[in-house]
């Protein structure tokens, strides 16, 4: 059987044994429901207490700023919309400040805004992908009511200044949201010096299941639900705790907060090998951040002339390579990437857009490989598409 090297764990991450191990007593024997008062609901109650408690750890803040949520999708909704919903009901202002390159359950909240009367500005980013601060000084004004801007992006691995954005927010009294899904385990995270009003992650990119997410949110900061039921998660998301996902969580927080240092020395030194291999082949260009050390640990993107990204990837994934293409996938037509065309790049070369991101658990001898198999198929895909490359071009 052929032996598949995982290497897209911006996408998600394999679930360690420990969070396995961990997770299912609460599947098995310890089926209580935490607002039930019996000694079930008392025992998982305080197992959800515990678990709140490592992610607090991760995040270096207090518990009670830590609340559940299904995944990063609502915690970022709730940010936005949840925090639009009060600055509503209390005539605040209506206008947010977000970036051209956010996930697009960031994107989505904003464009609904937008749609909805609110005054969006799409805040451009440079050719690594990274905002110019005087540009977000120069969009504030005594009617913005929110700022969200992801820390660090998935496609590209561009990470903004973020400590210098919630500077600039509270200078301004307003309210700053920041998805911080890619961060855990790979860059440290202390919201006792980060000033962020709420701040998104999800388990599955931790080592974590999927279906489980937190949302910190600053004592003090205020946000309105946009779900309604029994009360849960002091009513900001209302539903049943899943507790065997909590307590996941919970575990997989407490391992990235230990191991956080190591981990992000290991994932640059598995950047560097793939980036040695890759750097070799002609017209091959790294997008995002060019300094290494500038971008997400464990992160590499590229463009390949004239190539699509989703014939390497279906060609990778062919040989036992996982990695992933920027371009989307709606019915059938691939679409360019608009993070890959907001810093720059032509339609052409965002379809050629390729994303290759390590784990911790991947080895060294993972990275040599994966990076020969993308040169045999760049390599191959280029003869292939040899005789038409004059009808075909990068549009910047």
């Amino acid at each position: 059987m052929l032996r598949t090297i995982y290497l897209d764990n911006s996408a998600t991450t394999p679930v360690r044994p420990e969070v396995i191990e961990a997770m299912m007593p609460f599947l098995q024997n310890k089926w209580g429901n935490p607002s039930s008062v019996h000694f079930y609901g008392r025992d998982a109650r305080r197992h959800v207490d515990e678990a709140r408690r490592s992610v607090a750890g991760l995040l270096g803040c207090e518990e009670d700023e830590v609340y559940f949520t299904p995944c990063a999708t609502y915690s970022n909704n709730v940010s936005i919309l949840g925090r639009a919903r009060f600055c509503e009901a209390n005539g605040k202002g209506r206008h947010l400040i977000t970036t051209q390159i956010e996930h697009p359950s960031c994107l989505g909240p904003a464009k609904h805004l937008e749609s909805t009367g609110w005054k969006v500005d799409f805040l451009k980013v440079d050719r690594e992908g990274v905002i110019d601060l005087d540009e977000l000084r120069k969009l504030i004004t005594k009617e913005t009511s929110i700022v969200s801007m992801m820390w660090g992006n998935n496609e590209v691995g561009s990470v903004q200044p973020v400590h210098e954005i919630a500077q600039i927010c509270k200078a301004a009294d307003v309210f700053f949201h920041t998805d911080a899904v890619q961060i855990p385990g790979k860059v440290e995270i202390d919201l006792k010096q980060l000033q962020a009003d709420t701040l998104s992650l999800s388990a599955h990119k931790f080592f974590g299941p999927k279906g489980i997410g937190a949302l910190f949110v600053r004592r003090g900061a205020n946000l309105m639900p946009i779900a309604f039921g029994g009360g849960q998660e002091k009513g900001i998301f209302p539903g049943t705790e899943s507790v065997a996902n909590i307590i996941a969580i919970g575990k997989a927080a407490q391992l990235a907060h230990a191991e956080q240092k190591e981990t992000a020395a290991y994932l640059r030194k598995l950047q560097h090998v793939m980036k040695a291999k890759l750097e070799t082949v002609q017209g091959i260009k790294f997008t995002g951040p060019q300094n290494i050390d500038d971008r997400l640990p464990g992160h590499l993107s590229i463009i390949v002339s004239d190539v699509e990204g989703e014939s390497v990837v279906l060609q990778s994934d062919l040989r036992g390579l996982c990695v992933s293409s920027a371009s989307a996938c709606h019915k059938g037509i691939v679409s360019p990437s608009h993070v890959v065309c907001a810093l720059g790049y032509g339609d052409t070369d965002a379809l050629g857009s390729v994303r290759i991101t390590a784990g911790k658990l991947n080895t060294v001898d993972d990275c040599e490989q994966a990076a020969d198999i993308l040169i045999k198929i760049i390599n191959s895909l280029r003869r292939t598409v040899a005789p038409n490359t004059s009808a075909v071009g990068s549009t910047k």
